[in-house]
């Protein structure tokens, strides 16, 4: 009776004497095809795929079974047109096959299994994707995420929105490109810092503004150059302190007006030098000097304005003494001659303290 049963059930589930109800362990025996974008995965041709070889209880390729090539792969999640998530094993993985319908056939891999393979280390409520000891996405049990690798990562999409509220970049170098506008909004202090050299270029136009103060600030020289015209606009008082030598090359006309007073001190030598006319223009003009003044004209050394000054009252006091003491014929000398001496000494006297503070 029980034979009677038997044999029935297995015409009726043909599956049973093979066992292929059960789920059997496979090896991966090598990569059987790698799908192109937009290939599609078809029975006799599934692309997403790997050969596999059916194992016996014990681990050993089991004889009764043939090699199984092009054996789908499960798609873990999110399987669709052109999306997933793929990831092929490597060959001498194991895996779960089972087969559809009970058929040897139609041999499906339910799932992949790490046995006999170096695992990563993985903590509990960890999330690990791994390719790599080096290229990996970790989320820790506290919920840090980290990616890594020793490679590149490349990110593309239409627009990108990154919030924190903290956030470091410690890189090695760094190049970027925008084609377009960039406009960065600092709400509380920006610091910018380059250990060798700062380059900023635009090549059109640079503004630089602010609110309030402005500081710029160089250990060493500063060289400012620029094409064309220059307009300095100061809304306030302005200081300017050179602790060195100061040299200011024009090579056209230079203009300077002074809405108040004006003061220049100058503890050393001065000299000017015009080579055309030169004016001034004043409602009264002081000449002070600690010691001599000279004033010259013409070429060379020049004829000096105060020594012919001086000669010329040289000649006026020696008139004056002529005058002082000459005779008429049949008249004698004049009655005013103490007068006239009086002047002529009074003229030395001017004479003399003309010639103290000139040469």
């Amino acid at each position: 009776m029980q034979e009677t049963i038997r044999a029935a059930v297995l015409r009726l589930f043909p599956e049973l004497s093979g066992g292929l109800h059960l789920d059997r362990y496979a090896r991966v025996v090598a990569i059987a095809d790698q799908p192109g974008e937009g290939a599609t995965c078809e029975r006799f041709r599934p692309r997403y795929a790997v050969d596999i070889e059916i194992l016996t209880a014990d681990m050993e390729p089991d004889p009764a079974y043939p090699v199984y090539p092009a054996v789908p792969l499960p798609v873990s999640c999110g399987a669709g047109q052109e999306s997933g998530t793929f990831a092929y094993p490597e060959p001498g993985a194991l895996v779960v096959v089972g087969f559809a319908y009970g058929r040897p056939d139609h041999p499906v891999i339910r799932q992949v299994y790490p046995l006999g393979v170096s695992l990563p280390g993985v903590a509990p409520r960890e999330w690990l994707a791994q390719q790599s000891p080096t290229v990996f996405q970790r989320a820790d049990a506290e919920g840090n995420w980290t990616r890594t690798t020793d490679a590149t990562i490349t990110d593309d999409s239409v627009s990108r929105i990154v919030r924190a509220v903290d956030a470091t970049t410690d890189i090695a170098r760094e190049l970027r490109r925008i084609s377009e506008h960039s406009t960065t909004e600092v709400g509380g202090m920006a610091t910018l810092e380059a250990g060798t050299v700062l380059t900023m270029l635009a090549g059109i136009r640079a503004d630089l503004g602010t609110l309030g103060a402005l500081n710029l600030t160089s250990g060493a020289r500063a060289t400012l150059t620029v094409g064309e015209g220059l307009q300095e606009t100061v809304g306030a008082d302005r200081t300017t302190d050179v602790r060195g030598a100061r040299a200011t090359t024009i090579g056209g006309a230079d203009t300077l007006s002074v809405g108040a007073d004006r003061a220049a001190n100058i503890a050393g030598a001065s000299t000017e030098t015009v080579g055309g006319e030169k004016s001034i223009n004043a409602a009264n003009i002081t000449l002070a000097a600690q010691g001599t003044i000279c004033c010259k004209a013409g070429q060379g050394s020049g004829t000096s304005l105060f020594a012919e000054l001086l000669a010329c009252l040289d000649e006026i006091r020696a008139a004056l003494d002529v005058l002082a003491g000459h005779t008429h014929p049949d008249a004698g000398t004049i009655d005013q001659g103490a007068a006239v001496s009086g002047h002529a000494a009074r003229l030395g006297g001017h004479r003399a303290t003309i010639g103290g503070i000139t040469r």
